[in-house]
């Protein structure tokens, strides 16, 4: 019974992390691609399509995640193979002593620093425990509604949340 909690825990980990991630991205795309520039791996004309790849893939792994099921390892997975990019990359600024941003969640004047690595190690770790445990879901639709309400509930507390910012 712990690995339901667990895998729930992972779900709502990932997905919202994913989820924070592409709103923060999509609404800067333009500064994503320049921070992908930046980081000096890739040929800079690469730096557009790449940011715009990186941003259907973070958006498809929180529609996995919502949607659950046989969905959820591949989820796990894409969210594993993502987070291991980012985290290399990240790595390699900061080995290469590249002063520059994250833009992980989108404009940011924040550096990128080993916190930002450890963090992602941390969620490279909660996506392979989710994806460990993603098989052992049972199957049918009841299993899933009381994710469909959490889902629902956080996403009405974040449009609140973003209405009332955005009138002040």
């Amino acid at each position: 019974m712990l690995w339901l909690y667990l895998l729930a825990f992972c779900r709502i980990t990932i997905g919202l992390l994913f989820a924070a991630s592409f709103g923060g991205k999509v609404r800067d795309r333009k500064g994503f691609a320049q921070t992908i520039s930046r980081f000096g791996l890739l040929p800079q004309r690469w730096s557009y399509p790449l940011a715009l790849l990186f941003l259907g893939a973070e958006l498809l792994v929180v529609i996995l995640i919502i949607w659950g099921g046989p969905l959820l390892a591949p989820a796990f997975g894409l969210a594993f193979l993502l987070l291991v990019i980012f985290t290399v990359a990240l790595a390699s600024v900061l080995i290469r002593n590249i002063s520059t941003t994250c833009h992980c969640f989108g404009r940011s004047e924040k550096q990128v620093t080993y916190a930002d690595v450890w963090r992602n190690i941390g969620f490279i770790g909660c996506s392979l425990l989710g994806w460990w445990l993603a098989p052992q879901i049972p199957e049918g639709p009841a299993s899933q509604n009381w994710l469909a309400l959490i889902w629902g509930g956080l996403g009405g507390i974040a449009a609140t949340r973003d209405k009332q910012t955005a009138w002040k």
